[in-house]
């Protein structure tokens, strides 16, 4: 009886125990984070967050660049793997929220359970560094609002994150331009050559083409990091922006799938989160001219909410587009 009763304490033990030992085993191979675009400075800033994680876990953690679709490719590929916690999708904007929004994707961000948030990157409005036209935004938003039409500038595709956030903030400033949209590299060639006036571009081109341009505002409610694109903020001069807080930037959240098991999820966050705590970390980020998120502020409890309210700006931002297609009609252009 009483070596029964032994076999049956030891199994009950063994039970209980059984989460924590799964738990603790995990990582036992290396990890990949799938990246949705093509390689680039965006790109560096995930691979520090990777060898952050990296330390972390003990394990190594590849950033596969798996880009197609806008980013739907690789979230898909991670939707397709197995749910435990080796396959991490690099969640950026573009496929995770606006992806969804558009039609374009059949998942929604709450297919995932969320880790931590890892940067953000604004946009900027340039032009010309010898323009003569005007001298700064309230200056460029005066000009069109007195040569409606006139003004032809470049922010990438409709249903991106960097011509929502412009078209949003020239709706609400009542002043209209017409839009040229490039397929692919030419779009920086044809603003040197001055084929059209001003751009929304990202940090990677300003540092590449600063003494070529003038950063009339960056698209953003908060001050860039030191390395980051410099430049006054609409706010600075009374103007909205339209859209606020991470609806305006770009950025990326690290997931994985919704049915990975607590224990494992647990593992990678406090993992993350010490990673993304780490100085040495965030110096890095701020030195590509990225913001590193605050892993205190930007939590997986705040996932869901930010994301939603993400979504309803940015919903309200395309009916910002269908304005802007319906005045340039109306002026015959």
């Amino acid at each position: 009886m009483k070596r029964l009763l032994a076999i049956l304490t030891l199994a009950s033990l063994a039970l209980c125990a059984g989460p924590a030992l799964a738990a603790q085993k995990f990582p036992t191979r290396p990890v990949q984070v799938l990246f949705p675009f093509g390689p680039s400075v965006t790109y560096s800033v995930s691979q520090v967050a990777g060898e952050a994680l990296s330390q972390e876990l003990g394990q190594p953690v590849s950033v596969t660049s798996t880009p197609g679709a806008g980013g739907v490719k690789a979230a898909l590929t991670v939707m397709n793997k197995a749910a435990d916690g080796y396959t991490i999708f690099d969640g950026y904007v573009a496929p995770l929220v606006l992806a969804p929004l558009s039609g374009n994707a059949k998942y929604s961000h709450k297919d995932f359970k969320p880790l931590y948030a890892v940067a953000s990157n604004a946009f900027a409005l340039v032009c010309h560094k010898d323009e003569t036209r005007w001298d700064d935004l309230p200056g460029f938003l005066k000009y069109m609002k007195e040569n409606p039409g006139k003004i032809v500038y470049s922010s990438g595709q409709d249903f991106t994150l960097r011509n929502l956030v412009i078209v949003a903030m020239l709706k609400n400033e009542g002043v209209v331009g017409r839009k040229v949209t490039y397929q692919d590299a030419t779009e920086m060639k044809d603003f040197l050559a001055k084929e059209f006036d001003v751009m929304v571009c990202n940090s990677g081109q300003y540092k590449t083409n600063k003494d070529s341009m003038r950063v009339l505002a960056v698209l953003s409610d908060q001050p860039s990091p030191e390395d980051g694109i410099p430049g006054p903020l609409p706010k600075d001069y009374g103007i909205s922006l339209g859209l606020s807080g991470l609806a305006a930037v770009g950025w990326n959240w690290w997931v994985v799938r919704s049915d990975t098991p607590d224990d494992v999820v647990q593992v990678l966050r406090e993992a993350m989160y010490r990673g993304m705590s780490n100085p040495e970390t965030r110096k890095k980020i701020e030195f590509m001219g990225f913001s590193p998120l605050s892993p205190d502020t930007y939590s997986p409890e705040s996932y869901d909410r930010i994301c939603s309210d993400i979504t309803d700006q940015l919903t309200d931002a395309v009916g910002a587009i269908e304005w802007m297609n319906e005045q340039v009609a109306r002026l015959g252009m």
